[in-house]
């Protein structure tokens, strides 16, 4: 598990833009299956998982937490987590409304394993 906060990214100025680089290494350059946005209700939860192949890049669209091998990892809105095949992750109750992009690499529709 990799968390990159984005508080901790410069902002690089150009023309009429502002831009920062968040990935341009591992697990980049890969092959990107699926992209989605996933939107989280106040008082849900998702059960700990697994994948056994791909890896979830999660880009936080607003503030919230994911617990990943029995680490809760707090997100600021544009943090990045990076968690890799195996790695027990889930959420045990959202507190506010959350969302996040997740892209994933390796996607397999079976490739999902609840414990």
């Amino acid at each position: 598990m990799k968390h990159i906060r984005a508080s901790e990214i410069e902002w690089i100025e150009g023309r009429g833009y502002q831009k920062r680089k968040t990935l341009e290494s591992w697990p980049l350059p890969a092959n990107v299956s699926l992209v989605q946005e996933v939107r989280f209700p106040k008082g849900s939860s998702v059960p700990p998982h697994y994948h056994l192949v791909q890896t979830e890049i999660f880009y936080a669209l607003s503030p919230g937490s994911i617990v990943i091998d029995d680490q809760e990892i707090i997100m600021e809105k544009g943090d990045i987590v990076i968690c890799e095949p195996e790695e027990v992750h889930g959420m045990p109750l959202i507190e506010e409304d959350f969302a996040f992009l997740v892209m994933k690499i390796d996607y397999r529709e079976d490739d999902t394993v609840w414990p």
